[in-house]
């Protein structure tokens, strides 16, 4: 009977000690409500309010402005002549033009930006030659607005405005005639003053005797544009600049040729290749 009585206890106390560690185990296997992971519509929803905050990329659906077709127009700035003095230690300039066309046409988008051109710059000269050309299609036979403005190149201090040249073209056709070397007067309102002081001074010292400058445009039909005219557009010419580096020439192992250079009267003169002046036998004996 003791026997029996010992055995009774025994398995009750395994029994209560067992349900003790159950609870336990279950107590500690739920997670509390901050500890446990969202769910899945809750997740979805995150992830498509963050997308919503991003911006907006990828191909643009929105239609272009439909338009009868336009004309192709050719656009030379042929020259200017006695443009102001902006440096007073050459009493000269750099000049370069920054044109704008501005058409009737609708926009895409309200951000987008006028058609520009940036012509290269003439270095030390107030009577400078430029003879840029700039061909645009589909431009409206209702005509567009030219503007041009005149600076003068500064790396190191802002480009100074030297003036500015608008030209107003009512209507195109098949038919105009054009504008051939148009003489345009610089508008001196916008221009720096400290340019115009420049002039004024040479002026008085008898260094020129010229107080207004003028630009000389000529604008060309080249004909009917193809296609849709609803965006009027840059088609040339392309432009390419060939760039001197020492450190681009070492990279490509090419540098300009001998003062005698190579090759026949078509092609020109050949690039040619530096040579390698280092020697590997002193260190052939580690590499070995």
């Amino acid at each position: 009977m003791a026997n029996q009585t010992n055995n009774e206890k025994l398995a009750n106390g395994y029994a209560s000690r067992e349900s003790q560690v159950d609870g336990d185990h279950h107590s500690h296997a739920q997670p509390s409500e901050k500890q446990q992971p969202p769910k899945k519509h809750e997740t979805a929803n995150t992830d498509s309010d963050s997308q919503a905050k991003q911006p907006a990329g990828g191909f643009d659906s929105t239609p272009i402005p439909k338009a009868p077709p336009g004309y192709t127009v050719k656009i030379t700035f042929h020259r200017a002549i006695n443009l102001p003095m902006a440096d007073l230690n050459s009493l000269s300039s750099d000049p370069y033009i920054l044109a704008q066309v501005n058409t009737g046409l609708p926009t895409r988008h309200k951000e987008d930006l006028a058609l520009r051109l940036r012509t290269p710059t003439i270095r030390k000269a107030t009577d400078p030659e430029w003879n840029c050309e700039w061909i645009l299609a589909h431009v409206p036979a209702s005509g567009f607005k030219l503007k041009a403005r005149i600076y003068d190149e500064d790396p190191a201090d802002h480009d100074d405005r030297l003036g500015n040249v608008h030209v107003h073209v009512d209507h195109i056709s098949e038919d105009w005639e054009g504008i051939q070397e148009g003489k345009y007067k610089l508008k001196k309102r916008m221009g720096s003053k400290r340019a115009y002081l420049i002039r004024l001074v040479a002026a008085c010292t008898k260094a020129t005797t010229h107080l207004n400058a003028f630009l000389f445009v000529s604008v060309e039909v080249l004909g009917r544009s193809e296609g849709d005219g609803g965006r009027c557009y840059t088609a040339g010419p392309c432009w390419w600049t060939r760039h001197y580096s020492p450190m681009l020439g070492r990279i490509a192992n090419r540098k300009e040729p001998d003062e005698d250079g190579r090759g026949n009267e078509k092609k020109g003169p050949k690039t040619d290749r530096y040579k390698c002046a280092c020697s590997l036998e002193p260190f052939q004996h580690e590499l070995y």
